[in-house]
């Protein structure tokens, strides 16, 4: 009976949300409502960006191998594609110096990190004992947060990255509506003063913490 009750309440989750992804992307989209110039002109010209860019190619490609290798060895499939493109557009707007990625997704968030630029500094932590080392050393101009495999271990990662949050910084957070403790957690990371605007995507967010801008939560279709 237990069995089906969980059964039952993901079927019911998975259809609200759904329903509330298609809400969003019918009044969320293109701006609308949002009176911050800097998250407008992010929202047109990263999130919405049409454009198709060459490296869009090798992220395909790396994305359908990922997809195959996870259905053959039944491994938790990567994120949609459009999440990586979303990622490599990220990395192009902010330009980052320095990389920091906790967990990992087959690959293929690591190359849309880093393919557009050479010269970029990615450090890759899959083991969470090893972060504050890093962390004690070196300021990451971008942070891309994996969802992890336990709430407790997402708890972790954001108690270990909130006090080492510095201006300037963008992070990416994915899987933030996994379930309702995941969503609370981040919620409460992103309520850091040091972070100033969230941008939620209802999948994933984006967090930047420019001292310029006002502490401020969009909701956007995407």
């Amino acid at each position: 009976m237990q069995k089906v009750r969980r059964e039952r309440g993901g079927i019911i989750r998975a259809i609200k949300q759904r329903c509330n992804k298609g809400v969003r992307m019918l009044i969320r989209r293109k701006g609308h409502g949002v009176h911050s110039p800097f998250v407008f002109n992010f929202i047109i010209r990263v999130i919405e960006e049409k454009a198709r860019y060459y490296a869009y190619e090798q992220i395909e490609d790396t994305y359908c191998k990922a997809k195959q290798q996870a259905k053959k060895e039944s491994l938790p499939k990567p994120l949609p594609l459009k999440y990586h493109k979303l990622t490599y557009r990220i990395v192009n707007r902010f330009l980052p110096q320095t990389i920091l990625e906790c967990g990992s997704d087959c690959g293929v968030t690591t190359q849309a990190l880093t393919i557009s630029n050479a010269q970029i500094r990615t450090i890759t932590e899959n083991v969470q004992a090893e972060l504050k080392n890093y962390l004690a050393q070196i300021i990451p101009n971008l942070i891309y947060i994996h969802a992890q495999s336990t709430d407790e271990e997402n708890k972790h990662i954001y108690s270990i990255l909130a006090p080492h949050l510095a201006e300037y910084q963008t992070i990416v957070v994915s899987g933030i509506r996994k379930n309702e403790q995941s969503y609370k957690l981040f919620t409460e990371f992103a309520s850091n003063n040091t972070i100033k605007v969230t941008i939620d995507l209802y999948d994933i967010a984006i967090l930047v913490s420019s001292p310029k801008l006002n502490k401020q939560t969009f909701k956007v279709g995407f």
